[in-house]
């Protein structure tokens, strides 16, 4: 059975250029909140559990070619 979790979009708080920015990755809504970010609403996705990395980030890898392996 697999499982899945809701990955949302999300801004952080880059200090750098001191704005708010948005994440290049998506991450479960738990983990937002642990690194500070306000969840972009209407952006969750439902992807496999196992698709997200050790940080609890799920990065789309872009390809023109589909889906890799």
């Amino acid at each position: 059975m697999t499982r899945t979790v809701t990955v949302y979009s999300f801004r952080m708080f880059n200090e750098t250029p001191g704005d708010w920015i948005q994440a290049p990755y998506k991450a479960a809504r738990q983990t937002i909140e642990q690194l500070g970010g306000v969840v972009l609403e209407g952006t969750g996705e439902e992807v496999d559990i196992e698709s997200l990395d050790d940080e609890g980030m799920f990065r789309r890898i872009a390809t023109g070619w589909g889906a890799l392996g």
